[in-house]
């Protein structure tokens, strides 16, 4: 029994291939967009290369989009580029190690001293390839790892930074030193031959920067009345309670309750903008206490501030030091109490807006590295116009935020793969 089999239809060249057609992602009339994830940082910035060269060679890095001079990675980037070698007649192996050291020192106390990355990989070996000569133009390619491992803790490679200063937890005072470098070295390894003068190796090193990318989980809430729209989002609000007391219990002077509120985001960029509230609630007598002076040839204000504030904290074999510094102050506004509020002078509020940011040059977020931990807060301290003679006794309150080098956006460009977390 025979079964027939259909022909394919003929196929004819002309008329000529049609072009393809043109794609985009922005949805023409009739059609729109069910999922959109942009990938890359081509959207946001511009790639470059930075070139370093010495007297022996040339190297390439590609895809750099910051405008300073070193090279600039974050978490599990891979460095990457061109090396170009003026001389590979005698060349025997091209080798690449990407390096990184965390060095803390305490004066009168030994320093401590951890590898957080040890990478390496031959770019090129004349046994390996069985060339002659070695390629004047190699390409290079080397990834950083996301973590380390230091006495059985695992923790993420800390960024770039070096720190100094003095802490008077001691006497004589203490010097403290805080560093973590990362840098990329070239070593040429050559064939002498009878020319005894010819270095048998030879290397080049370059710094290069660390720095991982993190943005919060969600955006900021930027209220233009607090009072008006936090019973409508309560949930985007943290509401953060202390009391400012008085020095002598005996003393006919109430307490003052300090209400706090912040984003309940708690991750906030390095640029962002954070709004805040501060709402303190006494008798009549204690808050004219704290906002006024009892002497009237005194001009200087109460001290009421919001401000970021990092702690520092350095561990060494023998000695722990600390030291807080300031990133950026804060704008505060007095805000009047509503038309219809009423008050008793056992129980009055009055209450403060405004914004705190950090200072331009601000690069890292905090980190806990086991010797060295950098922790942020968002602080809010009262000081009484006479402090010596006030019975009310100066306040700060620390709230512990996390600081990350990327704000949050709607359209955001960066893909997840790409950051370090989201928090």
């Amino acid at each position: 029994m025979s079964v027939s089999v259909a022909s394919p239809p003929s196929y004819s060249p002309t008329p000529p291939r049609l072009p393809a057609p043109h794609y985009s992602s922005s949805p023409l009339q009739g059609e729109e967009t069910i999922q959109f994830t942009p990938r890359g940082n081509a959207l946001s910035a511009v790639s470059e290369n930075i070139t370093k060269s010495c007297s022996f060679l040339t190297l390439i890095f590609k895809e750099q989009s910051n405008t300073g001079t070193s090279p600039t990675y974050g978490s599990g980037s891979t460095v990457h580029g061109e090396m170009e070698l003026k001389n590979t007649a005698s060349v025997l192996s091209v080798e690449m190690k990407l390096k990184g050291r965390l060095y803390a020192s305490i004066s009168g106390a030994g320093p401590v001293t951890i590898m957080v990355v040890s990478e390496r990989t031959v770019l090129w070996s004349q046994d390996a390839t069985h060339c002659q000569f070695c390629p004047s133009l190699l390409p290079f390619a080397i990834r950083f790892p996301r973590t380390y491992t230091h006495e059985d803790h695992t923790r993420h490679i800390p960024p770039s930074f070096s720190q100094s200063f003095f802490s008077n937890q001691f006497y004589p005072p203490a010097s403290v030193s805080v560093r973590c470098a990362y840098w990329l070295k070239v070593t040429i390894r050559n064939g002498g031959g009878k020319m005894a003068f010819w270095k048998p190796s030879k290397s080049y090193t370059v710094p290069l920067n660390y720095l991982p990318k993190a943005r919060p989980q969600r955006p900021i809430s930027h209220l233009d009345r607090f009072l008006t729209t936090f019973k409508h989002t309560p949930e985007d609000w943290l509401q953060i309670e202390s009391v400012m007391r008085v020095r002598d219990e005996n003393v006919d002077v109430d307490p003052i309750s300090c209400r706090f509120f912040v984003p309940s985001v708690g991750a906030f960029g390095l640029s962002d903008t954070i709004p805040f509230h501060i709402q303190l609630a006494s008798s009549l007598a204690s808050l004219r206490m704290l906002l006024t002076s009892e002497i009237p040839e005194i001009k200087r204000p109460p001290s009421i501030r919001a401000f970021i504030t990092r702690h520092t904290l350095v561990e060494t074999q023998t000695r722990r030091c600390w030291k807080a510094s300031t990133l950026g102050e804060g704008i505060l506004r007095p805000i009047a109490p509503p038309a219809d509020a009423t008050f008793s002078e056992d129980e009055v509020y009055v209450d403060w807006e405004g914004e705190v940011r950090c200072e331009q040059d601000v690069l890292y977020g905090g980190f806990n590295t086991g010797p060295v931990i950098v922790k942020d807060y968002i602080a809010f301290a009262f000081l009484p116009p006479n402090p010596r003679t006030c019975p009310l006794l100066g306040h700060q309150y620390c709230h512990p935020i996390k600081l990350v080098t990327s704000v949050w956006t709607e359209d955001y460009t960066i893909h997840p793969s790409e950051l370090d977390r989201v928090v």
